[in-house]
Order: structure tokens, then sequence, then C-alpha cells
């Protein structure tokens, strides 16, 4: 599976969170299992915050999951939305992505 990250940031209402719009692209899409997003103080790292989501397919169509949130994943985008505190934002410096298929393979991180 081939990653590519693009982070951004959403507006949010609540001022002591920031809600961070996580992109990436992926192909095989019907293989993937789950999502891991590690935030951290170095490359590979989720000592700031580790957050998983469950890639779900649905009648020919995947979506993933991801607190709570289902997004459907379009073409080879897939849309995760993460919220962190502002001590959280403020702490990680590199966020590394990576994918889990359903035979327990991980694919090259992504940061």
């Amino acid at each position: 599976m081939d990653l590519s990250v693009i982070p951004g940031i959403r507006a949010d209402i609540q001022p002591d969170t920031t809600d961070l719009i996580v992109l990436f692209k992926i192909k095989n899409v019907n293989i993937a299992a789950k999502a891991y997003y590690y935030f951290g103080t170095v490359h590979d790292a989720g000592d700031v915050l580790s957050v998983t989501g469950n890639i779900i397919g649905q009648n020919g169509t995947y979506y993933l999951q991801v607190n709570g949130v289902q997004k459907e994943i379009l073409g080879y985008t897939v849309t995760g939305f993460i919220k962190l505190s502002n001590v959280q934002n403020a702490g990680f410096h590199y966020l590394t992505v990576f994918v889990e298929d359903n035979n327990g393979l991980i694919s090259v991180q992504n940061s």
C-alpha cells in the first residue's frame, strides 16, 4: 500500500482543542483493515497521542471510522478527523500514519 499524508486544520468552535483533517492516499483499500495515527515528539512515536481507525467495507463502498466519525473513502483518498487538545497540538512535532491490511501486514510508514 502506498501512502501520502496531508494534514490540515479545521476551524473549531472550542477554543481548547484543534481538529486536524488528515488525508492520505491508499491503493488497494479492499485489503486495508486499520489506519494508525501516531502524534509524537520524534518520528514513528505516538508519545503525544495514538489513534486507530477502522476501515470498513459495505456493499463495495469503503469507509474510515475514527473517533466515532465515519467518512467514505473516495477514490484513493482517505479522510480522518482527529481532535487534539491544545497541549497535544503544541506537543507533537511528527505525525506518522500507517495502514494494516487484513493479513496483519503493515504499510510503509509516512510522516
